[in-house]
């Protein structure tokens, strides 16, 4: 009777609100008089409270290990501990949550739990994987995939996909990751019936091919995910899917949705007081407005962040948060203030052992210290860039060769597996060619002709997939080597020769002034080389902006009002030759409007006409007369510009009457 009761309110308290199970077991915990009872209901409690308050969480599995210990019942030290490791893989505390799993797997083996041990071993493939220590992941989710499949316990198995997945997407090797996701998804469809892990499966399916650039195939797979969440009012799911179509949005430069997402996402972690999901979100917030380069809204999410992450000790996303902060700071021009968030965020990624995060954060306080005069401490800073970029490079190469040695171990395998099975196929063939020589050989020849049809068309299209793939990384690859390694010796070289004249102020500074200056030069026609290489900036949209901060910089210091208008241009997408050409043939046209134009108001407007863009540029200057500045470098670059862009160019101008420049070009 006691029992059923037991069970009864057992009931009552998972049929009720998250709030409402928190207070339903705080209530049972004191009433109970039972110890290994108690302990059981610590381990539920310790779980709902993981998400919501995990020190708390924490407190309360330690306090039902201690008893389950002191009163030796083993099923209650499992709970606690497999309770405790999980509260502490929630906070990041990964080797906390590794020894607690281990904890709980001994108790798991006393008990002869096949299942428990399934589920531990789970747990552990898990931190490990955060713990970017593959090798241990792996072992421990191999392990927790044979106890599963020996128990036939196919939810276990299904988490099991889930973290494979997992390991292959931080390995940024996607297309496995899909593999495992979709096995995951057909379990949790068949033969679990899981909604929850259905939504969880295409939720993950969705991310996949949001990496690989597939944002069709992914929008369709977050809205079947969100189709099943909204049915069976899957709170946390609808939420995770509103975040993932946040992201596709945005890459998508659909900011508006993208924002719209995302606020949706975030009331919802809200409801759930899901506090580490919520503050990730007005992250992802802020990003959206630092995108549309409202950085004051942007600075108001990032801190809201900052304050939630505080509350739950989430260092990770504090991490982002002080960076977040620091950056915004950085592109307001408020560089003392900016400094102060960066220092805590190059602290809190030390912490953390977040040494990309590290390596942006100490780029970010250079540039700070360099904007407000501290050289030494800029250079100082850079170096210390220098040096952790280094660091990680040689990692990189290092783990690149150990997955390329696995790799290749791994194909010499499979090829010794096919050519076993070609060995009994063509046993097979000859015992059928045997009993019919006819019949197997035109069943062979068909056989052939279609396995070299497939094997051809399946060449080919490796091949268009591998080259894209390798232009891609190649431009990749020569935008971040010329930022990081040329753009880093110019960088040092102009805060070497700034620091030589403020230590030397009265001597003979003319060469270290033209070094100055050279350098500035060539930095900045490297940013502009950068970005047009840069395969993230192929769309018109991105050229836009790039022009718009350009003309802001000369023009508003000297006064000069201007309008820019851009019609129909944002689904246009220019190759890298074409960018470059554009954005200096405009830099051109503004610098001489700029320097000899005397104008008060600019006019500048791109737009689309049929298959054709249009750029022009028009002053209410003094004008001059063409034929006296027919030889100038300025109109001389413009024509080489325009010719390089196969544009036509046009120039109007007289003395008193203004200037317009006009180029228009194919862009197909």
């Amino acid at each position: 009777m006691k029992t059923f009761a037991f069970l009864f309110l057992l009931l009552l308290v998972f049929t009720s609100s998250k709030a409402q199970k928190a207070d339903s077991l705080n209530s049972l915990i004191r009433t109970t008089k039972i110890d290994s009872t108690k302990t059981i209901l610590l381990s539920f409690l310790a779980d709902e409270l993981t998400k919501s308050n995990p020190k708390k969480a924490i407190e309360t599995a330690k306090a039902g290990l201690v008893l389950s210990t002191r009163i030796q019942f083993e099923k209650g030290i499992f709970e606690n501990a497999f309770s405790l490791a999980a509260a502490f893989q929630s906070q990041a505390l990964f080797d906390s949550a590794i020894m607690y799993f281990h904890r709980a797997k001994r108790s798991a083996i006393l008990r002869q739990d096949a299942s428990g041990q399934a589920e531990v071993c789970s747990g552990l493939g898990h931190s490990f994987m955060r713990k970017s220590e593959m090798d241990s992941a792996r072992f421990y989710l191999d392990e927790s995939l044979t106890l599963a499949k020996q128990v036939k316990n196919f939810r276990v198995e299904a988490g099991v996909y889930n973290n494979y997945g997992n390991v292959f997407l931080e390995e940024s090797n996607y297309h496995q990751a899909l593999d495992y996701f979709i096995k995951a998804a057909k379990l949790y469809e068949n033969p679990l019936a899981d909604d929850y892990g259905q939504c969880l499966a295409l939720s993950n399916i969705g991310n996949i091919e949001y990496r690989l650039g597939n944002y069709d195939k992914a929008l369709q797979y977050a809205q079947q995910s969100m189709a099943i969440a909204k049915q069976k009012s899957f709170t946390s799911s609808i939420g995770y899917a509103h975040k993932l179509l946040g992201r596709i949005y945005r890459k998508l430069t659909k900011y508006d949705s993208a924002l719209l997402e995302y606020r949706q996402a975030q009331s919802l972690y809200s409801s759930l007081n899901d506090s580490r999901s919520a503050a990730e979100v007005l992250q992802n917030i802020g990003n959206i407005y630092f995108d549309k380069e409202q950085h004051q809204d942007a600075l108001i999410n990032y801190k809201q962040s900052l304050v939630l992450a505080k509350s739950i000790s989430a260092k990770p996303i504090i991490a982002y948060a002080y960076s977040a902060i620091g950056q915004a700071y950085l592109i307001l021009k408020k560089n003392t203030t900016a400094l102060v968030y960066l220092d805590s965020a190059s602290t809190a990624a030390k912490a953390t052992h977040n040494f990309y995060l590290l390596v942006d954060t100490y780029s970010a306080i250079s540039e700070a210290h360099e904007k407000i005069g501290d050289y030494k401490k800029a250079l100082a800073i850079h170096q210390k860039f220098v040096s952790l970029k280094d660091s990680i490079s040689q990692t990189e190469n290092r783990q690149l060769m150990e997955e390329t040695q696995a790799k290749y171990e791994l194909e010499k395998k499979e090829n010794k597996i096919v050519l076993l099975e070609k060995e009994q196929e063509l046993k097979t063939l000859e015992l059928a060619r045997q009993q019919a020589i006819q019949t197997g050989v035109i069943i062979t020849s068909i056989l052939i002709f279609i396995i070299a049809t497939l094997l051809v068309n399946r060449y080919r299209i490796q091949n268009r997939v591998k080259r894209q793939a390798e232009i891609e990384s190649m431009r990749n690859s020569l935008a971040r080597d010329l930022h990081d390694d040329i753009g880093s010796t110019l960088s040092t070289i102009n805060i070497i020769s700034k620091i030589a004249m403020r230590e030397n102020p009265h001597g003979n500074n003319q060469h270290l002034n033209r070094i100055s200056e050279q350098s500035s030069q060539m930095m900045e026609s490297m940013a502009d080389m950068v970005w047009s290489i840069n395969p993230q900036n192929d769309s018109v949209e991105k050229v836009i902006v790039k022009m718009k901060v350009f003309a802001g910089e000369i023009l508003e210091p000297k006064n000069i009002n201007y309008q820019f208008d851009a019609e129909s241009v944002n689904e246009i997408f220019l190759d890298a030759e074409k960018r470059k050409n554009l954005l200096l043939l405009f830099k051109e046209a503004i610098n001489n409007a700029a320097k000899y134009s005397a104008a008060t108001h600019i006019t500048i407007a791109l737009k689309k006409t049929n298959q054709h863009l249009t750029l022009m540029v028009a002053d209410n200057g003094k004008g001059f007369n063409e034929e006296q500045v027919l030889h100038g470098n300025g109109l001389r670059n413009m024509r080489f510009r325009a010719a390089s862009l196969g544009a036509t160019f046009t120039l109007k101008t007289a003395p008193n009457q203004g200037t317009s420049v006009e180029v228009s070009f194919s862009t197909t």
